[in-house]
């Protein structure tokens, strides 16, 4: 018999946290580093930015190259989810503000989802 590990989350693997934070009465919800290690991690921080209908709109635009047969001729895709930090798509790649280090597009994916679930708690 084994023992069932419980699988790690994304935001825990990357070494982040979300917090709710009150302030005047208004909730907000934030996306931090845990450990205070500055690294290319810290660029998943975009999620403070995203709320749950942008969540929910880049989480589709991932999915949508997810689930479709990739093709090679691909072009990089630039999600219009923000204006003021760049997200591409450069399946199997995902990349954030031009930066060299890249995510796996499912990483991002699997983040999105627990942010969002997050967002809707």
């Amino acid at each position: 018999m084994g023992i069932n590990k419980e699988i790690m989350s994304k935001k825990d693997q990357y070494g982040l946290e979300f917090l709710k934070v009150t302030t005047n009465g208004e909730i907000g919800f934030q996306c931090i580093w845990k450990n205070g290690i500055v690294d290319e991690n810290n660029l998943l921080l975009f999620l403070n930015y995203l709320n749950i209908s942008r969540t929910e709109f880049l989480l589709q635009e991932v999915n949508y190259y997810l689930n479709t047969v990739p093709d090679p001729d691909w072009e990089p895709y630039d999600s219009l989810v923000l204006e003021h930090i760049d997200l591409q798509i450069n399946y199997p790649e995902f990349i954030i503000d031009g930066q060299p280090a890249t995510f796996p597009v499912a990483d991002i994916r699997d983040l999105l989802q627990e942010w969002l679930g997050f967002l809707q708690s």
